[in-house]
């Protein structure tokens, strides 16, 4: 299982805690050290669009002043592939084919059904 985020995000630390509390291996990728490219991007649009990756609350969307603006997918794959900041964190990938789990964000509970069930 992979965590795709940045050390001083709250949301990362949240599910770091949660994961190692609960002794769930994972490797994690600093996307300020490993940013993801369009081809990964894609690949993850096929759990969701590239626009609900799109985090809102981050300084970065507000530094690119997308509030408001109607954003393509095409577009989204571009803005997050140049300034992957702008992704919700964490990402969750666990295998990435049909029967594996893709999540983005922490939710307590939705991570206890997920992954302790």
């Amino acid at each position: 299982m992979k965590m795709y985020g940045i050390k001083t995000c709250a949301s990362v630390k949240k599910a770091k805690a949660f994961f190692d509390k609960n002794n769930i291996s994972y490797d994690f990728i600093d996307l300020t050290k490993e940013p993801v490219n369009e081809q990964k991007i894609e690949k993850w649009q096929a759990f969701t669009p590239a626009t609900s990756m799109l985090n809102p609350r981050s300084k970065a969307y507000r530094d690119l002043k997308l509030k408001g603006k109607n954003i393509s997918e095409e577009k989204a794959v571009s803005i997050i592939a140049k300034e992957n900041s702008v992704l919700k964190r964490p990402i969750i990938e666990h295998g990435l084919n049909t029967h594996d789990k893709f999540i983005i964000g922490f939710n307590e509970e939705e991570y206890k059904s997920t992954f302790l069930a």
